[in-house]
């Protein structure tokens, strides 16, 4: 559980107030930490920083499939990327076989 108390007032409780958590891990998976935090931006009609995304997304185990055309996909295809490091990235049956393992 985590420690540090999280004001009613910050920005993660105003995205989750206002969009509700399924919307913004909807928009995280789809778009990514950056452009994530832009289109939540406009969506609740306030500043959201990429890294909020990043906190929400550690704090509530988030995961999302990797993109494909990703330098780190195909670093993990080549065998030069461990895909444990990256736990918030969910690397499929799909992209486990066409690396054959």
């Amino acid at each position: 559980m985590d420690k540090r108390k999280i004001k009613e007032n910050s920005t993660t409780q105003i995205l989750i107030k206002t969009l509700g958590l399924d919307e913004v891990e909807k928009c995280w998976q789809k778009f990514g930490m950056y452009k994530g935090s832009l289109e939540l931006s406009k969506s609740a009609k306030i500043y959201v920083s990429p890294y909020v995304l990043r906190y929400i997304s550690h704090k509530y185990d988030l995961k999302r499939p990797v993109n494909k055309l990703s330098p780190l996909y195909k670093g993990y295809l080549a065998g030069n990327v461990d895909p444990s490091y990256y736990k918030h990235l969910i690397f499929n049956e799909d992209t486990q076989n066409e690396k054959g393992i």
